[in-house]
């Protein structure tokens, strides 16, 4: 019976609700044909904008030169993992304050942002005098991580910014 209440309610707002749609059309002396025309041409136009973003989306990004999508995959278990990256950058590379820079916007505090320039930056680290927080980035994160290992996280950095 409860159920048979709140289903008549839902059915009288809904029919509320369009009849007041169909009224404003008519009470305001214009052409219901005429009227629905750009709201129609309105709703196809947002799939059609919606499928060439997702087009750019999907569109192959041209990676740096030696880099491949392999690295980037290893590159990112690296960054969360033994590498230690998201300790001070994030776990999704936003940076964290007064600790560690952003890595997904266009501003490099150091470098370009090329992938080269990554690499270089986390080989030889940052001193505390050029860090903007005052906290030093040790070469290779101040872990053990192998040089490979070092290309593939920076392939993965240099991801997070494009």
């Amino acid at each position: 019976m409860e159920k048979n209440i709140w289903r008549l309610m839902l059915v009288a707002l809904v029919a509320v609700g369009l009849s007041a749609c169909s009224g404003d059309a008519n009470a305001n002396g214009g052409d219901e044909a005429a009227d629905a025309a750009p709201a129609q041409a309105e709703v196809t136009a947002a799939p059609e904008a919606e499928m060439e973003m997702a087009e750019a989306d999907a569109m192959p990004q041209e990676l740096p030169e030696g880099v491949t999508e392999a690295m980037i995959e290893e590159g990112k278990g690296i960054y969360s993992g033994a590498g230690i990256c998201m300790s001070c950058h994030g776990p999704a590379g936003e940076g964290i304050p007064n600790l560690g820079a952003n890595l997904v916007d266009d501003e490099w505090i150091h470098i370009d942002g090329s992938y080269e320039q990554i690499v270089e930056n986390i080989m030889s680290g940052v001193t505390a005098q050029e860090s903007s927080s005052g906290v030093p980035m040790p070469a290779k994160g101040g872990t053990a991580i192998t040089d490979d290992q070092v290309k593939a996280v920076a392939a993965y950095v240099w991801t997070l910014s494009q």
